[in-house]
């Protein structure tokens, strides 16, 4: 990881934060978050407000081209010269908040690609249609060696896995909301959870703690004939089941659970994209447990489709 998370930018109008943050020889990434407070007025309060007053008043453009217009946060680098390269997201997804009597306003996560960078970033955010105002920050990155001595593939990276406890009792986990990852700071670096030869993987390429929750982010890929068996289970026909060994065997993706003494705690499937055709196949997904009070994520890993028995994990917490 090349930033350990949190937010950047904390004003009434909006905050931002890093959700993940990778350097490579090749290039730099970037996703953010940026959440807009909630608005607490009812009907009857907003079509007052409409009534009596004009729009927001937008923040000056001085680094943004005139001719921008934009309907979201747009992100930057700032060279040498103080010249700021503009850069479209290369995925994004919007989050609408909740009900005025909630607690969570609006959002936007995007993913930024630039070029390769090292030591520190001058980072540029700007939203000036909602009167947030471009904003310069230095991020500090991994150094060139730093990035040279850490990158690897995931068939050549270390993989530590032990055999799963015998007499483990099988539950559902009860689940968790999902918490403003945005906000919260990188616990572990990324690993390869679980492997077969060249042909599967799962990997932890994020995990995230926020107060006493943890967010994972697990990217699983396939290959070959194994590839294929996975896209076929892709999109099941039958409704989900809410049992232990449904929830670990139904795919398309791995199944994770957690470990509390004697009983393994399978994780629901929630939401996250997968692709897959011509032997390939790629998911990326998002799941949500409770802190261990000691500190070390204990988890199960399966994947049955593509062939990866279970397996214990240990990942202890820290920083990245």
């Amino acid at each position: 990881m090349a930033h350990p998370g949190g937010l950047l930018v904390r004003r009434p109008e909006l905050t931002v934060g890093v959700v993940r943050a990778t350097s490579w020889l090749s290039a730099f990434e970037v996703e953010l978050l940026a959440r807009r407070p909630l608005d607490r007025r009812d009907t009857t309060e907003r079509q007052r407000d409409i009534r009596a007053g004009g729009p927001v008043q937008p923040a000056p453009r001085r680094l943004l081209p005139a001719y921008d217009e934009g309907l979201d946060l747009r992100v930057a680098r700032l060279d040498e010269t103080g010249h700021a390269h503009w850069e479209f997201a290369i995925s994004g997804s919007s989050g609408s908040g909740d009900h005025f009597g909630g607690t969570s306003g609006p959002s936007h996560r995007a993913l930024f690609r630039f070029p390769p960078t090292f030591d520190e970033m001058s980072l540029v955010l700007a939203w000036p249609e909602i009167g947030f105002p471009e904003t310069v920050l230095t991020v500090p990155l991994p150094d060139r060696t730093t990035v040279e001595q850490t990158t690897t593939s995931i068939w050549r990276a270390p993989l530590d896995v032990r055999p799963v406890p015998e007499g483990l009792t099988h539950h559902v986990d009860r689940g968790h909301d999902p918490p403003a990852i945005e906000a919260g700071t990188i616990a572990a670096p990324p690993r390869v959870l679980h492997r077969r030869d060249h042909r599967a993987a799962v990997v932890l390429t994020r995990l995230t703690a926020v107060d006493s929750l943890l967010s994972l982010e697990l990217h699983c890929v396939a290959t070959g004939h194994l590839a294929d068996v996975v896209n076929e289970n892709a999109f099941p026909s039958a409704p989900p089941v809410r049992d232990p060994v449904n929830i670990r065997t139904r795919g398309p993706g791995a199944s994770v659970a957690v470990v509390r003494g004697h009983e393994a705690h399978w994780i629901r499937h929630g939401g996250g994209v997968a692709s897959g055709g011509d032997q390939r196949f790629s998911s990326l997904r998002e799941l949500t447990v409770q802190r261990p009070e000691d500190d070390v994520l204990d988890l199960v890993v399966a994947w049955p489709l593509a062939g990866l028995d279970d397996v214990r994990v240990r990942i202890p917490l820290g920083s990245a």
